[in-house]
């Protein structure tokens, strides 16, 4: 018999939406900026979005797990919720609308429930196993262009880019000159989004955390896609590394990677 995520779903969406009116009083605000890494940021909004999250759903499902980008982890159990209480907060303490809220609930590799909720975009995301993909209450799927040469990509680069050595930058250069662009706006929650509903046709990126991307995986496989380490192996979202596509032109994806890394 199917799970039926739809409750679980709806517990979700509504905090990630109340978290998002928290998020939006900090937005163009005098709102207090740290650092937690030479370009990576953390501001109040952040902590009292998770803080919110936290509460909303710990009440609602006390028996599972809750990972955060922002404090420790809490509860045991094999169903675990992904929070990235504003996914972009470079973008947003810079005043720039691509930001969102994340939250993604897995049972190990499997996806169950995804919501991204853009406050300032005005579009929320939602997906939960078997149930399909959802933009506005819209049903959404993947595109189905079918060559990298019709394709529009986005992708990231790590927060400690100025310190490693694989900074993504051979493969933006092979899928720029392969495809109809490329696109960099700093939120893997938006960019998976944008490819469930069929914006982007393809992203790719490495350095992630589960919060980042637990939520945009749910969508995407329900609106059709395929997402992926860059070998092809299934995706863990715990071990930071993902191509997500329309599915179509996700093998010539993998060789534009491979060779990039000199494989």
């Amino acid at each position: 018999m199917r799970e039926d995520w739809t409750g679980t779903l709806r517990v979700a969406e509504d905090a990630a939406r109340e978290a998002g009116e928290i998020v939006m009083r900090g937005f163009r605000s005098d709102g207090e900026v740290s650092r937690k890494g030479t370009f990576d940021l953390v501001t109040e909004f952040d902590f009292a979005s998770e803080r919110l999250i936290r509460d909303r759903l710990q009440a609602a499902f006390p028996e599972h797990r809750i990972v955060g980008e922002e404090q420790e982890a809490t509860g045991e159990g094999e169903l675990v919720w992904y929070v990235d209480p504003i996914d972009g907060t470079v973008n947003f303490a810079h005043g720039h609308p691509y930001f969102a809220v994340s939250i993604g609930l897995f049972r190990g590799m499997e996806p169950l429930v995804g919501v991204v909720h853009a406050p300032r975009l005005e579009q929320t995301w939602t997906a939960s196993r078997g149930g399909g993909a959802f933009c506005n209450g819209a049903p959404c799927r993947v595109s189905r262009r079918a060559s990298l040469e019709e394709a529009l990509c986005t992708t990231g680069f790590p927060s400690n880019m100025a310190t490693v050595d694989d900074t993504n930058e051979t493969a933006l250069s092979l899928f720029a000159r392969s495809t109809r662009g490329v696109r960099r706006c700093g939120s893997a929650a938006l960019d998976l989004a944008f490819v469930a509903d069929g914006t982007y046709d393809l992203y790719w990126e490495k350095s992630l955390r589960p919060w980042d991307i637990a939520g945009g995986c749910v969508i995407v496989s329900e609106a059709g896609g395929r997402i992926s380490d860059y070998r092809g192996a299934p995706a863990d979202v715990t071990l930071g590394e993902l191509v997500a596509s329309n599915g179509l032109l996700h093998e010539a994806a993998l060789r534009t990677i491979e060779r990039a890394r000199g494989r």
